[in-house]
């Protein structure tokens, strides 16, 4: 089967995801920057912080421009510089969504899950059907081991957004680690009837298929994980024992 066509790699994450997916496969973000900077072409982010350095210069209080600087510091890879303009912009105007989510995108890249969770709440303070804020929180919240915290988060951002599927994939991870079977294949089964090419969202269905004793199933989802992935050493061992 032919892999599905590329749309390049996530601006937040590197990552490289199929022209038809919305969102990163990996951390979530709207993959609309990745047409935004082919069509701009290269240099963009440059040309963004000299202009917002310039402005800077002539008016040192203006958030917007700082909060410019700040997502051309994070394109450009200097994510401390990018949290030191963002952090500016709110201390000008603390009632800046935007600069509040892109602080938190830039805590998580740094590992500071802490951090990046507090961002993120104040982002939904002020934008409450904001789901790439809803779904930051649960992330951070999953990385620092608060998986109750966590599943709510990734519920609300699909409450907020039906179509963010990559939430519904990380709620049926969290669900899988807290034991709850029942949930995690009703995660996984919507994931899988949104993008059949999620070899991943197959191995987990059939892994939680396998657990509720569904083994038929089990042995499809994982078969199908391994035609997509056939590279999947874990999926070709739990095939294989379902076979014996």
């Amino acid at each position: 089967m032919a892999a599905p066509a590329l749309a390049g790699a996530c601006a937040e994450c590197g990552v490289e995801n199929a022209r038809d997916h919305n969102y990163c496969k990996h951390c979530g973000a709207p993959l609309r920057t990745v047409d935004v900077e082919r069509e701009l072409g290269t240099g963009f982010a440059e040309r963004t912080r000299d202009r917002c350095l310039q402005l800077l210069r002539a008016d040192p209080d203006n958030a917007s421009a700082h909060y410019g600087l700040g997502l051309a510091y994070y394109h450009l890879g200097q994510t401390g510089n990018a949290v030191r303009c963002f952090e500016r912009a709110l201390e000008i105007d603390d009632a800046y969504p935007g600069a509040h989510f892109q602080l938190a995108v830039a805590h998580y890249k740094r590992g500071a899950m802490a951090e990046c969770a507090a961002a993120s709440r104040r982002a939904i303070q002020l934008n409450p059907r904001s789901s790439p804020a809803h779904f930051r929180l649960a992330l951070a919240l999953f990385h620092l081991g608060r998986l109750e915290e966590a599943a709510s988060a990734f519920e609300k951002t699909v409450d907020v957004d039906p179509e963010y599927v990559i939430a519904c994939y990380h709620l049926g991870i969290v669900r899988e680690r807290l034991d709850d079977l029942a949930g995690a294949i009703e995660c996984f089964e919507r994931v899988v009837a949104a993008n059949p090419r999620d070899a991943s969202a197959h191995y987990h269905l059939g892994l939680a298929y396998k657990r509720q004793g569904l083994e038929a199933l089990a042995m499809g989802e994982l078969a199908q994980a391994l035609a997509l992935d056939p590279g999947d050493t874990a999926a070709a061992a739990e095939l294989q024992d379902l076979q014996r």
